[in-house]
């Protein structure tokens, strides 16, 4: 039974799974850990007790039969620990929306989890803390990440619920232990909160929680036996991959997952259009390794000019033309393809490889004119429904190659930007791009003051038109975000932050060949 005095040796708890106890009551790792902390006076035999994580997980599911029975209070409902769970905020309603949301329209970019594993979860969550924060998790990002927030909030500003949501899942991570559960638990948790910071713009924060995630992955602990047989490896590492490259890109981040010939492969005997569609994504951030990023960042000397053939050639063959899937998972891989081309082009415009006479398309002045033309021609045969579905991630990737479409309208002839009475031409493929970013959810609040304001900088005779094309009135000057005194790329404001302009808008940076005088047409 219990004893009455202070402990004055390590609690049962902390005994078991060998770690230091200050012997205070309760002791602090068990109030971090949220276990019951007590001292018998009877000590259990030394002994091998097994992993640490293993004997954890095991003292939270056990029943504490010498704590007293607590009442919930009205606010709250079901305790873990320390930690209360917040009564009615995720109901089965919620889960389950989401969930459909999710595993008909998101398996073929975000293959995090299959349906019968986030059952498993839903089953457990009044019982594992793991479960409960995951699935909060999982709401959350389905609501801050995806087009799914649009619906229950029309004006794209916000949605409480996902907020609400979000918070719930990042109080019961700090009561979790990382290593009290298999560790696709933690890796799915942290990638999915990554996906929340992502879609309401917190940068820092969600580099930290896709950081996590490729770090418990690297760590190697995906081999222990207990992380599950229902879920593909090679689908979360090539998962992984994909959005830290991604991720490098846009940031200028380190990467950390590597292609070598021991990486998982995936599933090619599985011929559903998920499968297919997330091969064909995994194929596109293949050749953006560490060699291309060190380039990109301006570690290293610029890459050579076959290189990048050879990367664009692989965007191609990656993506075909004539591949034929449902728009959903089509939306996410022809925005992505040409986003990827025109990161290309940027480098090799920063190389000083540009030409008037290019020994391939990708090294010509006017290339981002022929992304702009592919991209268009592609979003409108999609629905609208299957670009929301990608979120703000989608948006942004559209947003840049606007930028880089506008950079290059500007260096050409008044001549060259019109479009004949039957053949389309830059100007038309500069106002459908804003028409989807003034469309999209986030796109009207986050992005599109700041292409209006980049169009004022850089390509002023196509604001008005471009306004009027969206129904807008013609904004004034000082309704447009600030743009720094001497600086024709930097732009001050909220979602400015981690904008790299200058990756944007490089021409003329470099090279005395990228004057702005030099015919586009």
């Amino acid at each position: 039974m219990p004893s009455d005095n202070p402990p004055t040796t390590a609690c049962d708890a902390c005994r078991r799974r060998k770690v230091r106890c200050n012997a205070q009551q309760p002791c602090s790792r068990c109030q971090n850990a949220g276990l019951a902390c007590r001292t018998t006076i009877v000590r259990r035999k030394k002994g091998r007790q097994g992993a640490t994580a293993t004997v954890l997980q095991e003292l939270r599911k056990a029943p504490d039969h010498n704590e007293p029975t607590s009442t919930p209070s009205p606010k709250n409902t079901v305790l873990y620990g320390q930690f209360t769970r917040n009564q009615g905020l995720l109901t089965l309603s919620i889960v389950q929306s989401c969930a459909e949301y999710f595993f008909t329209r998101m398996l073929g970019t975000v293959p995090i989890m299959r349906p019968p594993t986030f059952q498993s979860h839903i089953n457990r969550m009044t019982e594992c803390l793991h479960s409960y924060c995951l699935v909060n998790a999982f709401c959350a990002f389905v609501f801050k990440q995806t087009g799914y927030a649009s619906t229950l909030d029309p004006d794209g500003s916000k949605a409480p619920l996902g907020v609400a949501l979000l918070d719930e899942a990042m109080a019961a991570r700090r009561h979790l232990d990382p290593f009290a559960a298999p560790s696709r638990h933690g890796i799915t948790i942290a990638f999915l909160l990554y996906g929340c910071q992502i879609g309401m713009g917190n940068q820092r924060q969600a580099y930290y929680f896709l950081r996590e995630a490729t770090t418990l992955y690297t760590a190697g602990m995906l081999d222990q036996p207990e992380a599950g047989q229902d879920e593909d490896p090679g689908g979360l590492f090539w998962l992984l991959l994909i959005s830290e490259r991604a991720h490098a890109i846009r940031r200028h981040r380190p990467i950390t997952l590597q292609i070598t010939p021991d990486s998982p492969l995936l599933d090619d005997t599985q011929l559903d259009p998920f499968n297919i569609g997330f091969r064909c994504l995994a194929e596109l951030y293949r050749p953006f390794d560490q060699a291309f990023l060190s380039r990109w960042n301006g570690n290293e000397l610029a890459s050579s000019q076959e290189l990048l053939i050879q990367r664009e050639e692989h965007l191609q063959r990656a993506v075909p033309a004539d591949l034929e899937l449902p728009d959903i998972l089509l939306a996410d891989l022809r925005v992505s393809q040409q986003w990827l081309r025109t990161m290309i082009w940027q480098l090799a415009t920063s190389a000083g490889f540009l030409s008037s006479t290019p020994s391939h398309p990708c090294l010509g002045f006017g290339y981002p004119l022929q992304i702009a033309r592919d991209l268009s021609l592609a979003t409108w045969k999609l629905s609208k429904e299957s670009l929301e579905t990608h979120g703000i991630g989608l948006v942004e990737k559209i947003f840049e190659i606007t930028c880089t479409l506008t950079d290059v309208i500007a260096c050409m002839p008044p001549a060259g930007m019109r479009s004949s009475s039957f053949d389309l031409g830059p100007q038309d493929y500069l106002k459908h791009l804003c028409t989807l970013i003034h469309g999209l959810p986030g796109g009207e609040i986050k992005f599109l003051p700041l292409l209006l304001a980049k169009l004022s900088q850089t390509l002023p005779s196509m604001l008005a038109p471009v306004t009027q094309h969206l129904n807008l009135p013609l904004p004034d000057a000082h309704t447009l975000p600030d743009i720094e005194a001497g600086s024709p790329i930097g732009i001050r404001g909220e979602w400015t932050r981690g904008f790299n302009w200058a990756e944007m808008s490089r021409i003329g940076d470099t090279t005395p060949e990228n004057d702005r005088s030099v015919h586009l047409g």
